[in-house]
């Protein structure tokens, strides 16, 4: 019969090592699952598209927000401005003012933290001509440019401008169309979600010093949280329009926007969400 001794040494439980003997690499590896952030986003792309160089001082709030958090953030605009003379600048319509134009908005991508800008290098103020002929060779070469930004980038997420196009602004309303029209016409390899930037109805004062649409907060449920440093950001940018607006007019129109959104900016998705996003992605 074995003895006493024996029979233990052979039944004794393991005994556990102290954790601070475990292979340091195992060690950073469980606290490195433990402490790993769910909400990086490093690997997501944002593309904004509008009509103008100017058109992205409504969400550049956003921009730089989620800029700041480590997004791939483009902004695509599709006209060149060259049509968009004012009285203080006093620079002729053309090719002058349509690189004046290309200047002050890399100066403003700049500024808000995001990649260099995307001009398709239309003419603005897109009209018919004679006939549609020449409205549909604009419309057609920018519905190649968005398709081939879309095939290029991959983005998780577009805004643009909603029906309205913000100002009524015909060419706002043109580029929106285009830019939902070739979303949903695509076979998306992941998941994309596009957004309309739009104002609630009911935040802007009654004599609003410019002609804003605005929409019913039913249809806005995404709500993105904005900080006074993307407001700051935000002006900064919008001070590089120089051909475009006096430092006043700027003052006017930020504080404008800063008091409609008070802290939150407001987005329409094109396709159903759930709940109250306050996220884009």
């Amino acid at each position: 019969m074995p003895d006493e001794a024996y029979l233990y040494e052979k039944v004794k439980p393991m005994r556990v090592k102290p954790i601070s003997l475990i292979c340091p690499v195992a060690l950073f590896l469980i606290l490195g699952a433990c402490t790993q952030q769910p909400g990086d986003l490093s690997d997501k792309v944002l593309l904004a598209i509008f009509a103008h160089p100017d058109d992205e001082a409504t969400v550049s709030p956003v921009l730089a927000r989620y800029a700041g958090e480590g997004v791939k953030v483009y902004l695509a605009v599709a006209t060149d401005g060259r049509l968009g003379v004012t009285d203080h600048a006093k620079i002729p319509a053309g090719d002058s003012l349509a690189g004046v134009r290309a200047g002050e908005l890399a100066c403003a991508t700049e500024k808000l933290g995001i990649n260099p800008p995307i001009m398709f290098g239309l003419h603005d103020q897109m009209k018919m001509g004679e006939g549609f002929g020449a409205w549909n060779d604009q419309v057609n070469t920018l519905r190649a440019k968005v398709n081939e930004l879309f095939q290029s980038l991959q983005p998780d997420v577009v805004i643009t401008w909603g029906p309205s196009g913000w100002t009524s602004h015909h060419d706002h309303r043109i580029v929106g169309a285009v830019v939902t029209e070739v979303f949903q016409s695509k076979e998306w390899d992941r998941p994309a979600q596009l957004y309309y930037a739009a104002l609630p109805a009911g935040s802007l004062p009654p004599q609003s010093p410019i002609p804003l649409a605005s929409v019913d907060k039913k249809f806005l449920p995404v709500k993105i949280s904005v900080s006074q440093e993307n407001y700051s950001q935000a002006k900064e940018s919008w001070l590089c329009h120089k051909s475009q607006y006096t430092p006043e007019v700027i003052d006017q129109f930020h504080a404008l926007l800063v008091s409609a959104q008070n802290g939150t900016a407001y987005f329409q998705p094109l396709l159903p969400v759930r709940g109250e996003p306050v996220s884009l992605f």
